[in-house]
């Protein structure tokens, strides 16, 4: 398990800052390590000692009742059917601490597998794009925004050869039409870090504390995706830290792709992110759905330009192993 998250604050133990390590949670969950911590509670690996299987337990000191960003992640967790999702085990209030528990996964973080460079193919990054776009149809379906992209709360694991998306930080998520309070807003702009969420991935209208729109996670990904696939941050920005990235959203142009000389990148994926990344949500895809399929087709092959007996085979891979891990990262049939 490798998850890169931020060090806790002035804890006497940085390894154990709740003395959890070796004691066991609401009589079923054996904590056996620590993890790291959000924005709101600190992150233990643990056992479920009834069901015999690892989970993430994430958990926090609750004097003034349970954090209400933990309370609409156990919510989103509970109500969001997808395989993208860590299934929630338990979440409850119990001998002072407030708890949320979900399925283990191992594997590296997002960001990780971008650091890894050339290493990654294009066809792997882009079949990765398509499982956050699959996630994010199950999510808006339900009224939810995800608004969290950052890398790092994405972890990427492996099955029979194949990455799997895992969503492992939601508490950021936020109900379609929900206006933050301006404390919590203050708060998400003026830090750093892993512990609350990055400016990096912003939409404008959030920065401009609008409320929670569906779009808004469109350019979030779009942000995302450019990263991905170029290894880049999409606008130039001018200056360092959180403003420098407040800035590019609210005012810059992007910045020209550096997609060229890459022919297994598709011709059209420029135009899909320039269209993600508009200022204004009304000039973005209409809805995930719709960026997905247009994705999708991007994995059609090009008949002029690509369509060669030279080019055929490894074309028709990759369409097939993108397609493949898309219906991986689903659920099963009668689920959704």
């Amino acid at each position: 398990m490798v998850l890169a998250v931020s060090k806790p604050g002035a804890e006497s133990n940085p390894q154990d800052p709740l003395g959890l390590l070796c004691r066991t949670v609401a009589r079923r969950f054996s904590i056996v390590g620590y993890i790291g911590s959000t924005s709101v509670a600190h992150i233990y690996r643990a056992i479920h000692q009834m069901m015999d299987r690892p989970c993430f337990l994430k958990i926090t000191p609750a004097k003034d009742g349970v954090p209400e960003s933990l309370r609409r992640e156990a919510a989103a967790a509970g109500k969001a059917n997808h395989a993208a999702v860590l299934r929630l085990y338990d979440a409850g209030l119990k001998d002072g601490y407030a708890y949320l528990a979900q399925e283990w996964s191992d594997g590296p973080s997002l960001r990780a597998i971008m650091n890894q460079g050339a290493d990654v193919s294009v066809p792997d990054l882009l079949g990765l794009a398509l499982q956050l776009l699959d996630a994010l149809c199950a999510l808006h379906s339900v009224g939810l925004c995800l608004r969290a992209f950052d890398p790092e709360r994405i972890l990427v694991p492996t099955k029979n050869g194949r990455y799997q998306l895992r969503l492992f930080d939601l508490s950021r998520i936020a109900t379609q039409g929900e206006k933050l309070a301006r404390e919590s807003a203050e708060q998400t702009k003026s830090a750093v870090g892993f512990k609350v969420r990055s400016t990096r991935y912003m939409a404008p209208e959030e920065i401009r504390d609008q409320p929670a729109e569906p779009r808004s996670d469109l350019y979030s990904f779009g942000v995302l995706l450019c990263e991905m696939i170029t290894g880049e941050y999409p606008y130039a920005t001018k200056g360092k830290g959180p403003m420098a990235y407040v800035v590019s959203h609210l005012k810059d142009e992007v910045r020209p792709l550096a997609f060229t000389g890459k022919s297994e990148i598709p011709a059209d994926l420029p135009s899909i992110v320039r269209r993600l990344l508009a200022k204004d949500p009304a000039d973005r895809f209409e809805s995930a759905e719709a960026c997905r399929r247009s994705l999708e087709d991007l994995i059609v092959p090009d008949l002029v330009r690509l369509n060669v007996p030279g080019r055929r085979k490894v074309l028709e891979a990759w369409r097939s192993g993108v397609k493949s891990g898309l219906r991986q990262s689903r659920p099963p049939l009668g689920l959704d």
